[in-house]
């Protein structure tokens, strides 16, 4: 027989042993859970049309000189993507617009200070560059000229539209899942300023999905050609092929809302083919396939956190050209914008760099390249939160070129760009 009450020592033993295992498995798991709700990124989306006046002028080419719209051949309005972790909050916009300027970007984040949505939200308001969107918003002598005259009622339309749009997102915020796809396009994108210049066929895709659900709630999607298929001839309000795109795409997938963001359009145009309405429903249906095509290839993963910067930066003095003329810079200082405000969005492995011009293809590939370098995977949200003219690399500013016109602040300004936004980057890439 064996000493019972060794046996008794024993069984104690054991059992102080299960229960510390069992304390230190328990604090090992609040520990976890605790870390997956610290870096739970949730997101939240919403649209909604533009209310405007009828006869509204429309933007985007001046020899309209502010012609009145005649109608609406397809819906434009506002798409807001609301990112979140328990530290940032970001905001992600895409308006059926030529440009956001500076003015509007302001009153909407003005506005937005008398709701739910918290003070110090990131903004990325961006404009689809679309050529038949409404005019009338901007107070500049030179956006007048392919805006038409400002209209008090069409501007509050536009921020009121917007910011309820972003608080609505802001409201649907749920746990996400996140993707990425690059596709490769052939035949609709070509170099506007040389024959045998280069182009950008790529179709970046990124996906936001809810949790065990399959099919992706937002689509993001980034594409480079100026959305100038509908030319000045008309006079309908239109998001040209971006607005075929999207429609497209939320008409694949019911629930999903698609947001289009231009990227390096500068010397980028849609290559034409087809008469009137034609080519810009050809380049969105063409382009929505490949979405299609990369969506179904999609894998979601749990972002592990959303990190955002902006950065306003002063610009070079102003160096307006007319007709080869350059203007007193004193006079030319009274018509553009003397700072720029830049934006780095990071969700999980996914950046969105916000940039506030017509960016020439060349610097918009140096962002790509500074981006993957940091192992992020770029998408360039053009015409966001302001608006400075062309970034062109300073050979092009030399020649005579309507892009090189177009560069307000002299021969630099688009190498500043670039290099604030790659030391953007670089500060908030992670260190693993």
């Amino acid at each position: 027989m064996g000493d019972s009450r060794g046996e008794t020592r024993l069984y104690k033993g054991l059992g102080m042993t299960a229960i510390v295992v069992s304390l230190v498995t328990l604090h090992s798991s609040l520990i976890t859970t605790a870390t997956a709700l610290a870096s739970e990124v949730r997101a939240g989306v919403a649209q909604a049309p533009f209310v405007l006046p009828d006869r509204v002028p429309l933007a985007g080419y001046s020899r309209r000189r502010g012609d009145a719209s005649t109608g609406i051949r397809d819906p434009i309005g506002v798409r807001a993507l609301v990112v979140q972790d328990d530290d940032t909050t970001a905001a992600l916009v895409s308006s059926d617009l030529v440009i956001i300027n500076e003015q509007l970007s302001e009153a909407v984040h003005n506005r937005l200070a008398g709701t739910r949505v918290p003070g110090d939200t990131v903004l990325l308001l961006a404009a689809t560059h679309t050529h038949a969107g409404p005019g009338a918003y901007g107070n500049r002598f030179i956006e007048k000229l392919s805006m038409g005259h400002y209209d008090a009622t069409v501007f509050d339309a536009l921020v009121r539209t917007m910011t309820d749009t972003i608080v609505r997102a802001h409201e649907a915020l749920a746990p996400v899942r996140v993707a990425y796809a690059v596709g490769m396009t052939d035949g609709l994108v070509r170099n506007r300023v040389f024959d045998e210049g280069i182009v950008d066929p790529e179709l970046l895709v990124s996906g936001f999905y809810r949790l065990q659900e399959r099919d992706p709630f937002a689509v993001l999607v980034n594409f480079s050609a100026h959305p100038t298929a509908l030319g000045a001839w008309n006079l309908q309000l239109s998001g040209d092929y971006p607005g075929v795109l999207m429609r497209e795409i939320e008409q694949r997938f019911p629930g999903t809302t698609c947001l289009f963001f231009a990227g390096s359009v500068g010397d980028q145009a849609p290559v034409k083919l087809g008469s009137d309405y034609e080519p810009a429903e050809r380049i969105g249906l063409a382009l929505a396939g490949h979405v299609i095509t990369a969506v179904r290839g999609m894998q979601p993963k749990a972002p592990a956190r959303v990190t955002a910067r902006q950065d306003h930066i002063p610009l070079p003095p102003a160096q307006v050209r007319i007709g080869g003329v350059t203007l007193p810079r004193w006079f030319g200082s009274r018509l553009v914008d003397d700072d720029a405000t830049l934006s780095v969005l990071l969700v999980g492995p996914t950046a969105f760099i916000g940039i506030p011009c017509d960016m020439s293809v060349e610097l918009g590939r140096e962002l790509k390249q500074a981006a993957q370098a940091n192992g992020l995977n770029p998408v360039l949200v053009g015409f966001a939160n302001d608006y400075i003219g062309y970034c062109v690399p300073e050979s092009l500013y030399r020649t005579g070129h309507y892009e090189a016109g177009m560069a307000f602040n002299g021969p630099k300004t688009g190498r500043l760009i670039v290099e604030h936004l790659v030391q953007m980057l670089d500060r908030l890439a992670p260190d693993d």
